[in-house]
Order: C-alpha cells, then sequence, then structure tokens
C-alpha cells in the first residue's frame, strides 16, 4: 500500500476503458459517414442527413471521451510516477531513522564511555580515541538526520507531483467536456445560425427559382432563333424551286408547306407523347458479346457512347439488324477512396432516321426526337425526359458530378442537358460529331468536342441559328479537337462514324489541357484514386 492516495493501475484500466470507448465512438461515426457516402438515392436523402447529424453528435461525444480518457492516460502515467518517487523516499527516510536510531545509540555508548576515561583519569592517548568515536557517532547521527529530512522532501515533492498532475488532468477534461458544451452565447450563435440558414434557404430558391426562369428563357430564345432559322431556310427553299420553270410558285410552295407540315409532324409527335416507361434491364447475350467494358479514361469515353447505340437492337436469323425496338443509355457510378460518387451517363445516337415514313419502331432515338432537340429545346423530347427518369432510377443525387457522353444525336442531348436542365450537377460533356457550339453550356461545365473535317453535322447549328455562335469554340472550359477522321477515305459514313471519333479522342487527347484531363479522368475505373465503379443500363419504347 502506498503512502499517496490512489490505485495507478486500477487507474490505467479505467483510462484503457475510456480510449476503447472513445475508439468505437470514432468507429460508429465513420460507419454513419459511409452511409452519408453510400446512400446516392433520393429516398434515401433523410437517412442520409440524419446519419450525418448523428455522426456530428457522435463526433462530439468522441471529443469528450478522447479528451477525458487522453487526461486519464497521462494522469494514470504522472500517478505512477508519484508514487513510486513517494514509495522509494519511505523507504530512505525508514533507513535513515533506522540508521539514526543506531548512530545516538552509539553515541550514547561512546559519550558514556568518554565520561567513564575521564572520571578514572585514563591515560590521553585512550581519551583521545574516546573522544574520536564520540565525534564519529555524532557525524553519523547528523548523516542520518539529514537523510531522513531529504526523504521527507522528496515525498512532499510526490505529493506535489501528484497534485499538480491531478489538476492538470481536471483541467484537461473539463476543458474536453466545455468544449462541446452549448452555453448561453452557443445557443444564441444556434439560433441565429438557424435564422441565417433560413434566411439563406429563402434565397436559395428565390436564386433557383430565377435560374430556372433564365433556364426556361434560354430555352425558348434558342427556340424562337432555331425556328426563325427555320423559316428562313423554306423561304429559300421555296425561292429556289419558284425559280425553276418547270416548277413555279404552286408547286414550289407545295412542295415548301409539305416540308414545313413534316418537320412540324416530327417535333409534335415526339414532344406531345407522355414520358415512356423506363425500366432498369440487362444485357442480352448479343450485347455483352459486344461490350468493350470499362474506359480506364478521357480517352476511351467515346466507347460508351458507341456501345450503347448497338443496344435495344433486333437481328433477323442471320444476325442482321431489323430494327430498334428500345433506346437504351448507360448509367456508370464511380467511386473514389474519400467517398465522393461521380456519373458517367452514356447517350445514344439516331438509330431510326424513317419513322414518318414507315412508323416508329420503339426507339426515341430518331429522326422526330432529333428534329426536336435541335428546332425545339424549349419542348422537351421524349428522350430527355426519359434520360432524366433513368438517372432518378440509378440513384444520382442532384449535387453529384455527372459527366454526359453522346455521339451525334448524343451529344446534342449532352450538351442539351447541360445548357438547359438544371436537375442535376452537370459537370462535364463529351460529345463527338454533335452541333452544341452555340449551346449556351455553363463556364462551370468542361466541355470536349471532337468534330471531324468534313462532317456536316456539326455545324448543323450554324445553320439552323443562321450563323449566330455556332462556330468551334475554344475556352477554359471548352475544348474542339477538330482534325481529320481516320476513316476519311471511306467517305461520309467514314467521317460520321462513332468508331472513327472514338479512335480520334483516343489519339488526340493530348489535345486536351492536362488539367482538364486530370479532372476528367476522376470519372474513369483507370484512375488512382478510384475505389470501385457500378455499372446499370436503362431502357424504354414509346
Amino acid at each position: 500500500m502506498s503512502v499517496l492516495p490512489g490505485n495507478p493501475t486500477s487507474l490505467a484500466e479505467r483510462s484503457a476503458s475510456y480510449v476503447s470507448s472513445a475508439s468505437l465512438i470514432q468507429q460508429a461515426a465513420d460507419d454513419l459517414r459511409a452511409i452519408a457516402y453510400d446512400s446516392t438515392a433520393r429516398s434515401m436523402d433523410v437517412i442520409r442527413d440524419r446519419s450525418a447529424e448523428v455522426a456530428r453528435d457522435l463526433d462530439r461525444a468522441h471529443e469528450r471521451y478522447s479528451g477525458t480518457a487522453r487526461a486519464l492516460v497521462e494522469y494514470a502515467v504522472a500517478l505512477k510516477a508519484a508514487h513510486e518517487r513517494a514509495d522509494d523516499a519511505e523507504i530512505a527516510e525508514a533507513r535513515a531513522n533506522a540508521g539514526g536510531a543506531t548512530a545516538e545509540y552509539e553515541l550514547l555508548v561512546s559519550e558514556r564511555r568518554l565520561e567513564q576515561l575521564e572520571e578514572a583519569d585514563a591515560p590521553a592517548g585512550n581519551l583521545r580515541t574516546a573522544a574520536s568515536e564520540v565525534e564519529a557517532a555524532r557525524a553519523r547521527n547528523a548523516r542520518m538526520d539529514a537523510a531522513a529530512d531529504a526523504a521527507r522532501i522528496e515525498l512532499d515533492a510526490a505529493r506535489q507531483d501528484m497534485e499538480r498532475a491531478a489538476q492538470i488532468a481536471i483541467d484537461r477534461i473539463d476543458s474536453a467536456i466545455d468544449g462541446t458544451n452549448e452555453g448561453f452565447w452557443d445557443k444564441v450563435k444556434n439560433f441565429l445560425d438557424d435564422v441565417g440558414d433560413f434566411l439563406a434557404t429563402i434565397a436559395q430558391w428565390v436564386g433557383d427559382f430565377l435560374a430556372d426562369v433564365y433556364a426556361e428563357l434560354q430555352r425558348l430564345v434558342s427556340t424562337l432563333v432555331a425556328l426563325l432559322g427555320v423559316a428562313v431556310i423554306l423561304l429559300l427553299v421555296y425561292a429556289l424551286l419558284a425559280m425553276i420553270p418547270v416548277i413555279g410558285p404552286a408547286i414550289a410552295a407545295l412542295v415548301t408547306t409539305v416540308l414545313a407540315g413534316f418537320l412540324l409532324a416530327s417535333v409534335l409527335s415526339d414532344v406531345g407523347k407522355p414520358t415512356p416507361s423506363v425500366d432498369q434491364r440487362d444485357l442480352t447475350d448479343h450485347e455483352a458479346g459486344d461490350d468493350p467494358g470499362q474506359p480506364s479514361d478521357l480517352s476511351g469515353a467515346l466507347a460508351d457512347a458507341g456501345f450503347v447505340d448497338t443496344l435495344g437492337r433486333t437481328y433477323d436469323a442471320d444476325g442482321e439488324v431489323t430494327g430498334v425496338e428500345e433506346t437504351v443509355v448507360g448509367v456508370t457510378r464511380v467511386v473514389d477512396a474519400d467517398g465522393v460518387v461521380r456519373w458517367r451517363v452514356a447517350l445514344p445516337s439516331t438509330q431510326e432516321w424513317l419513322s414518318r415514313l414507315n412508323g416508329d419502331q420503339g426507339g426515341v432515338h430518331d429522326l422526330d426526337s432529333n428534329l426536336a432537340l435541335v428546332l425545339t429545346p424549349s419542348l422537351r423530347s421524349q428522350y430527355e425526359r426519359a434520360v432524366i427518369e433513368a438517372m432518378q432510377q440509378a440513384g444520382v443525387g442532384p449535387n453529384d458530378p455527372v459527366m454526359l457522353v453522346g455521339f451525334s444525336q448524343g451529344g446534342i442531348m449532352a450538351g442539351t442537358l447541360a445548357a438547359y436542365n438544371r436537375d442535376y450537377n452537370w459537370s462535364a460533356v463529351v460529345a463527338a460529331g454533335a452541333p452544341i457550339d452555340h449551346m449556351p453550356i455553363p463556364s462551370s461545365v468542361q466541355v470536349v468536342s471532337v468534330q471531324h473535317d468534313g462532317d456536316p453535322v456539326p455545324h448543323l447549328d450554324s445553320v439552323v441559328t443562321l450563323g449566330l455562335d455556332g462556330q468551334a469554340r475554344q475556352q477554359p472550359n471548352w475544348t474542339t479537337i477538330q482534325t481529320e477522321s481516320p476513316r476519311a477515305d471511306e467517305g461520309l459514313h467514314g467521317i460520321h462514324s462513332a468508331d472513327a471519333y472514338d479512335q480520334t479522342l483516343q489519339n488526340r487527347v493530348g489535345m486536351v489541357p492536362a488539367g482538364t484531363t486530370d479532372d476528367l479522368d476522376a470519372y474513369f475505373t483507370g484512375d488512382d484514386n478510384a475505389y470501385g465503379y457500378q455499372q446499370r443500363y436503362y431502357g424504354w419504347s414509346e
């Protein structure tokens, strides 16, 4: 039993339990954060928010337990050292007291002997020897007294060590608890924060409302400009036909009216239909056999677009394509090591060109939706509405970064979403052979547009918008790769080709600024920080 109070061993064990509790609390907080990271479906919003809130509460509890545990661990160490110092001092004092008692007895004996010799008038030599023994006994006695005093001083010092360590531990525990307690001013601050959050929510709502209004105005203006362009083109067609003697004004007017009716019927046929029923689907054996696998970086992005072009088709007994019964998009979820979720959405190009003549086959990525996207962006096409539905089913969060990838009509769809839709956090567009240069895509979106020399499709926006901002763009957020097609010798079929554009991006990705490439590589599984991915496909028919 130590002379000092307290049990260092018991305290160390209790401190270890606090450390263990702190560790468990921290693990629980981390697990709840994992739920917040991993749960991206909108149906999980409440759970995710509550998980984050509880994680913050656990953080505060962890601070208390962790701070208390650290203080107790340090105090246990200091208490053990003080006990050992006090125990050593107690032993030293006992030894000094025992030695002092012996020295005092020897002093009494030597003094008595000297007195006896003096009374007996002993020889001088005997008296000197006896006197020396007395002095030696007194010196030993003084040393023992000094050693006992030093031991008592050491014991007092040990007590002071213990008291200082206790006060330090108390102060640290108070700090750990007070640091996570809400005092009066904390509550006032929290109230003001709540008021500020409320006002910020109102401000955000107003801002979002105005932004939505602005986006709709942009859609409307783009639609009016496109329709004006079409009207001018139709007038030019009429004028040219009317100048031909064998045709004349009447037939020219009839042809122009039929052409205008065809365009109007195509657009209304698409935008007037309800949103298709979207469902997750598995690849067929035929489709799975053509799957190129996951692209590892930006250079392979257009492989996604080329692959979804091949989905939803029907085949005859000889393996020849007989129709396109379904529109299919690919939605890829990429999670990095920090829990950040990014998405890639691959959009197919036009696969049905004669829907006005031989009836719709089923896929909405046809001529009708193509015309609707180009001519009337303010009237949302079936294609756009179905893509948004597919993203909702996939669990894309409104703030999750999204990359849109598409060739031809798929590129138009990507640009339309990034320019006019505010449902999601569009962060990147990779488009090939698509007329998107005129679109008001925000500067916050990184755009990589690949265009082949001699491909008329990317220049359609210049025709429809009467040349208003329809030229290839090179801006900090926008890179246009303008080059010859690797399959140019095949004519227009080789120039406007998904496979050819895929090859071009792989060969020319170095034209994209290094910083942009680094940012966009994060959407692919080959990125150093990529943790995992999930690939899903969604399909629909009209």
